[in-house]
């Protein structure tokens, strides 16, 4: 079944493919497994309200048939970091993602 999500997803990976261009797509996730760094309760607890913001560039396929999102993220608080650092790829389970 597609969602909105999905087609948002796959609308601006498509427009990354044709142009060179990024999409930015917004959504909100709760992550299956959580980071083993040692946040506050507060950081956990808030993480799935969170807005986060990736530019997608390819949806793929895992072999366990899971769907994801392929891009750099696109947090302002990582603007500073990025324009040091090269950004790395990060990838979000497209069933996980919500609007």
């Amino acid at each position: 079944m597609r969602t909105r999500i999905f087609d948002m997803v796959y609308k601006a990976a498509e427009h990354y493919q044709r142009t060179g261009n990024h999409k930015q797509v917004s959504f909100r996730y709760n992550p299956e497994n959580r980071t083993a760094f040692d946040f506050t309760t507060w950081k956990h607890d808030s993480d799935s309200k969170s807005v986060r913001n990736i530019l997608v560039e390819d949806v793929r396929v895992s072999s366990e048939g899971m769907v994801y999102a392929l891009g750099v993220d696109n947090r302002y608080n990582l603007k500073q970091y990025a324009n040091q650092y090269p950004q790395h790829v990060r990838a979000y389970r497209i069933d996980r993602m919500v609007i």
